[in-house]
C-alpha cells in the first residue's frame, strides 16, 4: 500500500529531504550501525564478545536487548519526523532493518508488543510510534501482533533531558501487563530510541 502511494506522491527522504524515497541510500550510507563485538545481554558495544559489566552486576530482567543503529545524523532526523511530525509511513521503512536484524539473531518469540505510549500522549499524537515499527515485524515473522499486552498504568513525563536515575524513576510502575495474554510467552517488545534502557526494564519487569 505504501509503495502504491510513493508512486502517486513521491516521498521525501526523511534524513536530507531529497525527493524520491522515504530514507534515501546516501542517508542510509550515513547511518552507523552497531557492530559486534556486543554484549550478549544489553547489545552494547564491547571490545571482545561477552557479558558488559553493567548487565554482571546488576542481569537485567530481559533475556536480550538489541538496537540498530546509533541515534544520529540521517536516523535521527527520520526517528523525529515519525515520532512528531506524523510521517507514519516511515514505521514501515524503519522496520526493514529491524527485521533484518530479528532474523540474524534467531530468536524464537510467540507474539510481538510495543511500548505503549500514555492517554494524552496518543492523543496528541493521533499514534503511538512503536507500535507503528512493531506492526511489520510482526508480520514480517507470521507472529501475532498484541499490542495489548501491555499497557500504561499512569502518565509519565517525556525521559528528554532526563539522566539515567531520573528516567529509572519515571517510569517505575508506570505499565502493566495482561497476565493472560503474556504467561508462559516468548514476547518480543519493540520501542523506537534506547537510551538508558530504562522503559524497557519498566516493561519487562511488568511483563514477567
Amino acid at each position: 500500500a505504501w509503495t502504491s502511494l510513493d508512486w502517486v506522491y513521491p516521498p521525501r527522504c526523511s534524513g536530507c529531504g531529497s525527493i524520491g524515497s522515504r530514507f534515501c541510500d546516501l542517508c542510509l550510507q550515513e547511518i552507523q550501525s552497531i557492530q559486534p563485538p556486543i554484549c550478549l545481554i544489553c547489545g552494547c558495544g564491547l571490545e571482545a564478545p561477552g557479558i558488559c559489566r553493567s548487565c554482571q552486576q546488576n542481569p537485567p530482567v530481559f533475556t536480550g536487548m538489541r538496537s540498530w543503529a546509533l541515534f544520529s545524523g540521517p536516523l535521527r532526523n527520520a526517528m523525529h519526523r515519525l515520532k512528531y511530525k506524523r510521517d507514519v509511513a516511515l514505521g514501515d521503512t524503519l522496520a526493514q532493518p529491524l527485521i533484518r536484524l530479528l532474523t540474524s539473531n534467531g530468536w524464537k518469540i510467540d507474539i510481538v508488543t510495543a511500548v505503549p505510549a500514555g492517554v494524552a500522549r496518543r492523543a496528541e499524537r493521533g499514534y503511538n510510534q512503536a507500535a507503528l515499527l512493531a506492526k511489520p515485524i510482526a508480520l514480517s515473522q507470521g507472529t501475532p501482533l498484541r499490542l495489548e499486552a501491555l499497557s500504561k498504568s499512569r502518565e509519565t513525563r517525556s525521559q528528554v533531558g532526563l539522566n539515567a536515575l531520573e528516567r529509572l524513576r519515571n517510569v517505575e510502575n508506570a505499565f502493566q501487563a495482561d497476565s493472560g495474554c503474556v504467561q508462559g510467552k516468548r514476547i518480543l517488545l519493540i520501542d523506537d530510541i534506547a537510551t538508558s534502557g530504562a522503559t524497557v526494564m519498566a516493561c519487562t519487569q511488568a511483563l514477567t
